[in-house]
């Protein structure tokens, strides 16, 4: 392994339980700040189909590197196998493709004058 690749966990938590899922996977040099790419560590079928639904519920992460606090991120890409892109940028934020509208946006879930 090369001085640009760490070891890293994938942390996904359910917002009402203490359900968890930890994908081990290996962190590559930032992309950009707050960007990162990543491999699964332990890439099988059934890793990737837990991954695969867990995302399609809930894209945010948190990522557990050693040495530094837990950061949330958001998996902007994962191509069903092994590499996944990873952002601390909200959805639709600078140069994001694919964002979806939050509150307060066109389509978004916030109030409106009426």
């Amino acid at each position: 392994m090369n001085a640009d690749t760490d070891h890293a966990l994938l942390e996904w938590r359910a917002n009402t339980s203490t359900n968890a899922a930890t994908f081990p996977v290996h962190l590559c040099a930032t992309t950009s700040p707050g960007t990162w790419t990543a491999t699964l560590a332990t890439p099988d079928e059934d890793t990737t189909e837990v991954l695969t639904f867990l995302l399609d519920t809930d894209p945010w992460l948190i990522l557990i590197r050693p040495g530094t606090p837990p950061t949330e991120v958001r998996v902007t890409s994962f191509d069903g196998t092994t590499s996944l892109h990873l952002t601390t940028q909200k959805p639709g934020g600078p140069g994001e493709l694919g964002g979806s509208a939050g509150a307060g946006e066109p389509g978004g879930s916030g109030q409106t004058e009426g």
